[in-house]
């Protein structure tokens, strides 16, 4: 091209210097001039696509040759079976310890001595390590296993295997478990909004909550009455609670639980929970026990401020008509909690409680719990707690207490 370039350049001299030896006009020689610049950038234009074609050339062989490199890595691919890959099946493993100092001024056995009524005073205490087994065995179904280790030594809390999404809008449980009954019962003692149990829940259900070997039905129904609308129901055999019996041929108890949930707005929910259990409370299987309860609970959790600010009011009653060779027993109880947090790091609480005993609805206990809550993170928190308890058949006591639990792995200190 440059070549070209050249020789209409000398064509062009020579055409000007032709024109003035032979006198030609000037006007023709412009007129020569303007053809060989168009002459020129037509040449130009057909250089420049020239150039592209040949662009375009070398990309479709770079792409050819890329696409053939590409096929032949796939050719020598090579599929192996999962062997290599079992540790990919190993369950989520977690340890958590709970661990306290308890004074009271209380000299009575009843509240000092450690028992399924009391957790004892005048020195500090392993309540629990808890080591949590979890797993998804399959799209379909996952399994949990609980495992306390207290002063009593290593008891299983929880082992049950659950399927998802089944017919009806079902989830089934099957193993050992705590029960879906009232709000407070399926929370392990590590994650209550307080140290201990309300004093009715305590009476009963027991220490550790209502709990059983059986098998649990969850079902979504469609909205009825509220927002959401769930359903439990289970069947269980009795564990070791107050309220029924863990002896006996059969031993038992059925337990319903109806929960409504209602949207406020974005920050604020509404649930309102019935409960029903029944069984045998002897090991004859003559008499019956029969609990009804009823919780209500209102959360307020701003979306934008819920790592700094939060509330929690819950209240829980509960009826028991305990039947005996004697007489019928009527008992009920009644709490009410309220949290609040004040930051990233605090969280304060207060509990109020009355309760009758239920084998004996002329032996009443009264009180209130006052606990504030440092998490330092969300597997490590202390709490410093107050307790103030009345019993009319016991002396009163007030009781200090620091706590501190901590989680390693994922299981951490929640609801579950």
């Amino acid at each position: 091209m440059k070549y070209i370039q050249g020789l209409l350049h000398a064509c062009l001299i020579a055409t000007c210097a032709l024109a003035q030896q032979s006198n030609v006009s000037l006007d023709s020689l412009q007129f020569q001039i303007v053809g060989m610049k168009k002459d020129i950038e037509q040449l130009q234009k057909t250089q420049e696509e020239e150039k592209k074609q040949e662009a375009l050339q070398q990309l479709l062989q770079k792409a050819k040759t890329l696409s053939m490199e590409s096929n032949a890595t796939v050719e020598a691919r090579k599929f192996h079976s999962g062997l290599r890959q079992q540790s990919a099946l190993n369950p989520n493993i977690s340890i958590g310890g709970d661990f306290y100092a308890a004074y009271g001024t209380s000299e009575s056995a009843y509240n000092r001595i450690r028992s399924e009524y009391s957790w004892g005073t005048g020195r500090m205490f392993l309540r629990e390590v808890e080591l949590a087994v979890e797993s998804a065995l399959d799209p379909f179904s996952r399994g949990k296993a609980f495992f306390g280790i207290g002063e009593e030594g290593i008891e299983v809390e929880e082992a049950y295997g659950q399927w998802l999404n089944m017919p009806l809008n079902m989830n089934l449980k099957m193993g050992q478990f705590k029960t879906q009954f009232g709000k407070l019962n399926r929370y392990h003692t590590h994650a209550l909004p307080q140290f201990e149990r309300p004093f009715v829940l305590a009476h009963f259900l027991g220490m550790e909550g209502l709990n059983g070997i059986g098998m649990a039905g969850n079902f979504l129904l469609p909205s009825l009455t509220a927002h959401v609308n769930e359903l439990d129901i289970e069947m269980v055999t009795g564990g070791e609670n107050p309220s029924f019996t863990n002896q006996g041929k059969h031993n038992f108890f059925y337990m319903g639980h109806f929960k409504n949930f209602y949207d406020i707005n974005r920050s604020t929910y509404i649930e309102l929970g019935l409960s029903g259990a029944t069984g045998y409370n002897d090991p004859d299987e003559r008499y019956r026990t029969i609990l009804a309860a009823a919780d209500l609970t209102m959360k307020w959790s701003p979306p934008e401020r819920v790592k700094y600010r939060g509330a929690e009011w819950l209240t829980e009653v509960l009826y028991s008509n305990r039947k005996t060779a004697e007489k019928d027993m009527n008992a009920w109880g009644i709490f009410s909690s309220f949290q609040y947090r004040l930051n990233a790091w605090w969280v304060a609480s207060i509990r109020l409680d009355y309760t009758q005993l239920p084998y004996d609805n002329s032996l009443e206990e009264k009180g209130a719990a006052l606990a504030v809550d440092f998490w330092q993170s969300e597997f490590v928190f202390f709490r410093f707690q107050y307790t103030y308890i009345d019993r009319n058949f016991d002396e009163r006591d007030n009781r200090f207490i620091i706590q501190t639990c901590w989680a390693m792995g994922p299981h951490k200190h929640e609801a579950y």
